[in-house]
């Protein structure tokens, strides 16, 4: 079977959309499929690049303000390009990544080529509107954002999404059968066993419990509630605060670790490479995430797998992944006792640690990639008709 996925965001943004069709891809490949990507290119130029062993082709573009990795695609001869690859490539199912103008344009060619079309939801407004000042401009953005998704994603067979709490969020929104299918996570890979002394010596880690968190340094995050909470726990017990990712906001949490007086505590390692991130996992003690508008958390599902207790903010896809006092602590935003509590319990508490800490593991299994990828080739089967 041809399988062409489509998106307006891919590397070098690493995020939700990009790790999906980067590991599901290959393995795809692996079991005889074709596959073909679409995204943004890298420059004002049409590209064609072999990216994980994939063929990505990429449309001309331009970078988004304050996002220089996000990538918008120039509109002139768009659907020519679009059009040109489609008919070559002559894919027996187009799965969207998102509902953006490289998506859009698809949709709208599709009208004549009518090839089965799916789509998959990772997107939440609270991404894109958290530095816009007043709630009700950002009432009216989110609202033209989800305007924008109906009409693009009421035009596909079907809608999946990581979790059922993005059911939920898209399901009045859209005409069509929606379902939660997780992103899955390699279990092969992300697991508690490995000698971690090597990561320790390269990133200069103390030899003390690692409270971790791993993704962007964006705003949406709120990793300064993070550290404002761990200037207080680290009065009371002594740990090691990992911040591994990159991010516009960077600059400022470094300040704010100097402000707070806790930079003998806390680590930034920035971007780190992909053989090195599983050991970060393993070497942690906790898993800290804040933010607010997560459809599902891969990060959190590495840090599950890898047997961490998990602390996240009570909101979204997060209160699908941690049961409160069963593998984790859930928080309400801003309550920064009740995170220092958190990290107070789990790092002093070994029994519980333990407890939590198998929680986890048991708790990610249904997260596991091969259940991800069966589902969605039972997919592209049921709507292509080919085997």
């Amino acid at each position: 079977m041809k399988i062409l996925f489509v998106s307006d965001t891919y590397y070098p943004q690493i995020n939700g959309v990009y790790y999906f069709v980067c590991r599901v891809g290959p393995m795809l490949q692996n079991k005889g499929h074709e596959i073909a990507v679409i995204v943004p290119s890298e420059n004002m130029t049409a590209t064609f690049n072999k990216l994980d062993d994939l063929d990505v082709y990429g449309m001309p573009s331009l970078p988004v303000l304050y996002y220089p990795n996000i990538r918008f695609p120039i509109a002139a001869m768009l659907k020519s390009r679009l059009r040109k690859i489609i008919e070559q490539f002559k894919p027996d199912i187009i799965h969207l990544q998102d509902h953006f103008l490289i998506s859009k344009a698809v949709v709208e060619l599709n009208k004549e080529l009518k090839i089965p079309i799916i789509g998959t939801n990772h997107f939440m407004p609270e991404n894109i509107t958290i530095l816009v000042k007043g709630q009700k401009w950002k009432q009216r953005i989110e609202n033209f954002l989800w305007k924008g998704f109906s009409e693009v994603y009421n035009q596909v067979k079907l809608v999946t999404t990581p979790t059922e709490t993005g059911v939920a969020i898209i399901r009045s929104k859209l005409k069509v059968d929606t379902v939660a299918i997780s992103s899955g996570i390699d279990l092969s890979l992300f697991n508690p066993i490995g000698d971690t002394s090597s990561i320790k010596e390269k990133y200069k880690i103390p030899d003390k419990p690692v409270l971790l968190y791993v993704g962007r340094l964006d705003p949406e995050k709120h990793i300064e509630e993070i550290l404002e909470s761990v200037a207080i726990a680290i009065k009371q017990i002594d740990f090691c605060f990992v911040i591994v990712g990159k991010g516009i906001r960077k600059a400022m949490l470094e300040k704010l670790t100097e402000d707070l007086g806790i930079s003998e505590h806390v680590i930034f390692t920035g971007f780190v490479p992909d053989e090195d991130l599983p050991y970060f996992y393993k070497l942690g003690r906790i898993f800290i995430i804040a933010s607010i508008a997560e459809l599902l958390s891969l990060a959190a599902l590495q840090a599950m797998a890898s047997g961490l207790p998990i602390i996240a903010v009570k909101a979204a896809a997060l209160v699908e992944l941690v049961q409160d006092g069963e593998n984790g602590y859930l928080y309400e935003e801003g309550n920064i006792p009740a995170i220092v509590q958190a990290i107070s319990n789990i790092v002093t508490d070994e029994p519980l640690y333990r407890k939590m800490s198998q929680k986890s593991i048991e708790l990610v299994q249904k997260h596991d990639i091969l259940r991800t990828l069966e589902s969605f080739e039972n997919l592209y089967h049921a709507h292509s008709g080919k085997n």
